[in-house]
């Protein structure tokens, strides 16, 4: 046939005659179902059985002012209701624990044998806290047969159950630090690992710990701070320097200070335009003792703070340590959490051999990460301060009028604000708290002259008795 002279419409037509027609397809049964979704494998639960532990100490560092303190509130990975309550109040060992569970290096935190050197209360910062747990080791098991020519230590811990371990150089460990930093906010960093021995325990084997307080020199005497501050030094009794707790029932509250004194911070700091302003410098009492109460060193810097405002005389720390005198503690507020810091804690020389970075190279490890995290922190803080110090510099430049014959029109505000404070705090006086707080009381009391406390003993009967508990003869101990 002939379909050179078809029209376009005559041959799609002819097309569709030939076509054969659609046979109807029966409905598969399987077109009606949802399409199949993959198998999901599930993950296995991580079997601590087949990986050995070894003791390790961890020194890390913590900015202190977003968590309540360092210790956790009870087992937080064991318990929804203290999960709830740790995230309610955040503390430093709480993100530590579930670091070192996101890591799969804990089990549990009842059982891997947690001891830290010292414990700090909500909002103080620790520049070198040290904690010692047992961790999952890169390490092998072995027989006895093995331990001939074999680089590395082996050991033969309980928590291994008797089981004879390899562990490695630290080298070839598991790379601790920098495991732990990645799943830590940036306000804790994890700074070095040890290995250490079974019998090590972070709080029983630390021989000294070392504080700082970091302070504005407005307002305050350094020379009679210094004369106060020397009197602490040697073993005392601070039943008056702590806060007293009933429940722990302490009886022994003799402590030695080995070093203590009051330097000048090396680092100006420009303040309202002015760095030789009394705000502009900066001290820090420096204090290493073998061990403290609970807020000792708050309540010292308390008393050295009406000191150095010439609201008491230095010899005011001898009379408060004469227990036999002042038998009770008397009422006065603590000094501020945020400029504390424990700043180190030391222990014996062979102890501890502190592995900063994982291997040695151009990158230095974790250093590197720890220095620019660090870094951040540090640029962020100065920021906001630089931001506070321009705001308080555009307050006290700024002119307002004055009143009196002979005076000009106006002044600057920094002229004219000690006068205006001191008719506004008239008869009354502004102590000084650190960290930037101060209290104004009516009438100022002299520490001798106030209310106090009941004596220790007595309180700790008391309670006992309200307790039904018959009280131990021997001393304890309350160190923090």
């Amino acid at each position: 046939m002939d379909y050179e002279s078809w029209t376009k419409e005559a041959l799609i037509s002819r097309l569709r005659q030939l076509e054969p027609a659609p046979t109807e397809q029966p409905p598969s049964d399987t077109s009606m179902e949802p399409p199949k979704r993959k198998k999901q494998r599930r993950a296995a639960d991580f079997d601590f059985s087949k990986f050995p532990q070894r003791k390790i100490a961890l020194k890390f560092s913590y900015f202190g002012w977003p968590y309540h303190g360092l210790a956790r509130q009870g087992n937080a990975l064991g318990s929804a209701e203290k999960q709830r309550v740790e995230e309610q109040y955040p503390t430093v060992e709480g993100e530590l624990f579930k670091a070192l569970a996101k890591c799969k290096l804990i089990e549990n935190e009842d059982t891997c044998g947690y001891s830290r050197c010292g414990r700090t209360d909500r909002g103080v910062s620790g520049l070198g806290q040290v904690a010692a747990l047992y961790v999952r080791s890169n390490g092998k098991f072995i027989g006895e047969e093995e331990e001939e020519g074999v680089e590395g230590a082996v050991t033969q811990a309980q928590q291994n159950g008797g089981r004879r371990v390899l562990l490695p150089n630290a080298d070839a460990e598991l790379p601790y630090v920098s495991m732990l930093n990645r799943n830590l906010p940036a306000e804790i960093r994890v700074l070095a690992w040890s290995p250490v021995s079974d019998s090590f325990d972070a709080r029983f084997s630390c021989r000294s710990r070392f504080y700082r307080y970091f302070f504005s020199e407005a307002g305050l005497d350094i020379s009679l701070m210094r004369d106060a501050a020397a009197r602490f030094q040697g073993t005392h009794d601070f039943r008056n320097f702590c806060r007293l707790d009933p429940a722990k029932q302490i009886k022994n509250f003799e402590r030695t200070v080995l070093s203590i004194a009051i330097t000048e911070v090396p680092l100006g700091m420009r303040f309202a335009g002015n760095g030789a302003a009394a705000e502009a410098r900066w001290w820090q009492l420096e204090l290493r003792g073998t061990a403290f109460l609970w807020h000792q060193v708050r309540c010292m810097m308390a008393v050295l703070f009406l000191v150095g405002q010439g609201l008491e005389t230095p010899d005011i720390v001898d009379r408060m340590m004469d227990v036999g005198t002042m038998d009770g503690k008397p009422e006065y507020e603590m000094a501020s959490d945020i400029p504390l810091v424990l700043a180190d804690c030391a222990f014996d020389a062979g102890d501890l051999r502190w592995n900063h970075v994982h291997g040695a190279g151009e990158e230095y490890g974790n250093m590197r990460v720890l220095d620019e995290t660090v870094g951040r922190e540090w640029g962020m803080l100065q920021t906001r301060t630089l931001v506070a110090g321009a705001l308080l510099e555009t307050l006290r430049t700024t002119h307002v009028p004055v009143k009196g014959a002979g005076q000009p029109a106006s002044a600057a505000w920094d002229e004219c604000r000690e006068k205006a404070v001191a008719s506004k705090t008239a008869g009354g006086v502004r102590t000084v708290l650190g960290g930037g707080q101060v209290r104004h009381v009516s009438r100022y009391v002299k520490m001798a002259e106030r209310k106090r406390a009941m004596p220790v003993d007595v309180r700790n009967r008391a309670w006992a008795e309200r307790k039904g508990i018959k009280t131990a003869d021997g001393p304890a101990d309350g160190s923090e």
